[in-house]
């Protein structure tokens, strides 16, 4: 029975700068690419090379998921699907900027909620949206290798699995880390592993 990986991006400079990205289309940097390629060779360690791959349409999960195509020889297709949650008007900024600007939505956000501002992707929406795009690549033959983003991930892994999206039960995967999991006979998911080779 096949896997199937949801992959975090590697960081950016914005995650270094703890910036929300959000639909902001930022690349990855030279240390973000070398982690990439760290976790891409820990892939292929753990799985083989017989791996499809699917990436979320912003360039920081393009760019990650090179790294893999590269080892592999491979290509990427693209699922807007797995794009990130829009933060709206919080995008660019920083959690101080939030903090000084939003305090009452930031606390909301902090306790799980969705803020209350222009332009955020609502938890059920976006769920809804990565949810479909995961059920739509997963593979029964091969190992599927999907890039996303943090929050995407977990909606739509809490999607998956018949969660609430604002549960909180998965938590977030480290960056260029991945969960296991897969579709069994009953049509159930189950998520074999989390937060694999994490730096």
């Amino acid at each position: 029975m096949s896997l199937m990986l949801l992959w975090r991006h590697a960081p950016t400079g914005y995650n270094a700068d703890g910036r929300l990205q959000g639909s902001l289309d930022v690349p990855l940097g030279h240390e973000g690419r070398a982690q990439a390629a760290r976790a891409a060779r820990r892939i292929v360690a753990r799985y083989g090379e017989d791996l499809r791959i699917v990436s979320s349409p912003l360039a920081r999960a393009l760019d990650t998921a090179d790294e893999l195509a590269t080892l592999i020889a491979g290509d990427v297709a693209v699922d807007d699907g797995l794009t990130q949650r829009p933060y709206g008007a919080w995008e660019g900024l920083t959690w101080a900027d939030i903090q000084a600007r939003w305090p009452e939505q930031l606390a909301a956000r902090q306790r799980g909620l969705d803020p209350d501002i222009p332009g955020w992707g609502r938890s059920s929406d976006v769920a809804a949206r990565v949810g479909a795009a995961l059920r739509r690549q997963w593979d029964e033959e091969r190992t599927t290798v999907v890039v996303s983003h943090g929050s995407a991930i977990q909606l739509g892994l809490l999607d998956l699995v018949g969660l609430d999206p604002l549960s909180r039960v998965f938590g977030s995967v480290p960056h260029a880390a991945w969960h296991e999991v897969l579709q069994v006979e009953s049509g159930a998911w189950h998520v074999d592993a989390f937060a694999v080779g994490a730096d």
